[in-house]
This record gives C-alpha cells, sequence and structure tokens, in this order.
C-alpha cells in the first residue's frame, strides 16, 4: 500500500517496486498479477482519478503506453509473451489484463441498483472469505465502489464481513482513503490507535515523498 501510494505518480515505478516486493513472498503469477493491479488502481485514485466504470479503461490505456507491465492481448494483432523455459517471465510481465478489468466490473455492480447486496458485509460471503487475495480483492472494490463517500462505513462492512477481514478492511480503507483524504477517516478511528500520531507522521511524510517526485 506504502509503495502504491509513494510512486502513484509513477506508474511504471509503482507496478515495478509493486511486483518486486510481492515476489519476496509469491511465485504464483495469478496473485502477484492481481496485487499489482490492485496497487496501480489505488495509485490512480492517489492520482485523483475516479474510481467508476471507466477505471479499468484508464489503465488499459497506460499498459498500451507501456506504463504497466501488462499485456492487452484482447486488443487485435497483439500477442502475449511465449510460454515455455525458453522465455521465463519475470515478476510484472503480466499475459493477461484480466486483473486489470476486474475493479471496473465489480464497481459497475455495486453502483447498479438493480444488483443489490444486503446488507453490503454479505459481499465477503459473495466473493469468498479466505485469504487469498482473489477473494479479498473484489470484495474490497465492491465496498470501496459502493461506499465511496463513506470510509466509516465501507471499512465496518469489511470488518462485519467476517473471514479474513483485517485484510479485507486494510484494503478497502485504503481505496476509501485514498478517495476521500485523511479528513474522510473518522478522527476516533486514528487517535485510540497505539503510536496514533507517529503513525500520521508517517502517512504525512509519505506525502510529501510522493508529491516530491512528481516535480
Amino acid at each position: 500500500l506504502a509503495l502504491a501510494v509513494r510512486y502513484a505518480r509513477q506508474p511504471a515505478d509503482l507496478a515495478r517496486h509493486c511486483a518486486a516486493n510481492t515476489a519476496l513472498t509469491q511465485c504464483d503469477t495469478t496473485v502477484m498479477a492481481m496485487t499489482v493491479a490492485y496497487g496501480c488502481v489505488l495509485g490512480s485514485l492517489v492520482r485523483g482519478e475516479p474510481l467508476d466504470a471507466d477505471t479499468s479503461d484508464r489503465l488499459m490505456t497506460l499498459v498500451r503506453e507501456g506504463e504497466l507491465p501488462f499485456h492487452s492481448v484482447t486488443s487485435a494483432g497483439e500477442t502475449p509473451p511465449p510460454p515455455g523455459p525458453e522465455a521465463p517471465r519475470t515478476a510484472g510481465q503480466f499475459p493477461s489484463p484480466d486483473a486489470l478489468l476486474t475493479v471496473s466490473s465489480v464497481v459497475r455492480a455495486a453502483r447498479d441498483p438493480d444488483i443489490r447486496v444486503e446488507p453490503a458485509w454479505k459481499a465477503s460471503l459473495v466473493y469468498g472469505l479466505p485469504c487469498a487475495v482473489y477473494h479479498q480483492f473484489p470484495a474490497a472494490y465492491y465496498l470501496a465502489g459502493r461506499f465511496q463517500d463513506d470510509f466509516e462505513s465501507a471499512v465496518l462492512h469489511a470488518v462485519n464481513g467476517g473471514g479474513q477481514n483485517q485484510a479485507r478492511a486494510m484494503l478497502t480503507g485504503a481505496l476509501c482513503g485514498a478517495i476521500g483524504g485523511i479528513q474522510a477517516i473518522p478522527a476516533r478511528f486514528i487517535e485510540p490507535l497505539e503510536h496514533g500520531a507517529r503513525r500520521m507522521d508517517l502517512a504525512a511524510r509519505l506525502a510529501r515523498q510522493a508529491a516530491q517526485a512528481d516535480r
């Protein structure tokens, strides 16, 4: 999350650092692709872009411009990297853009009045309770898309969904925090934290570093 914020205005660096960090503990390319894609979504929100049905299209534009390490194999005339040991795939070289396309589909569902999950915490049941990222990221996209202007509701529904709720709440809170800024987070969520003041200082330092990198 910190890497996505720090390099939000430098998408290629964001993807590279997130991929390298994920590769420290993960070897599954699907997990890596979804993790980097989430970082790209979070970075786009930090840049001030909306979380909406066009989020995936904006990210795919960066793919076509060579900024993000995904291959847009759904476009005519484009082919994925060759398989096999003769062309090993390195961290971040993902053969499919599907992980980037997920977010807009989920957000469309969250905003569609004909698709209702009530109460919202049951979205965790829809997308799955286990800790694997292919359960966590869609649920976070759903809750953030549904409660874009209500950080508290988004996070509480993430927590109340059970299962791996700590990761779900963290991922959801990061998205909603990027949308609304620090002022969107209720003070009572921050003030009682152990080392709360220190954490706020670190967050401010990270924001300054990100802003300076854009100059």
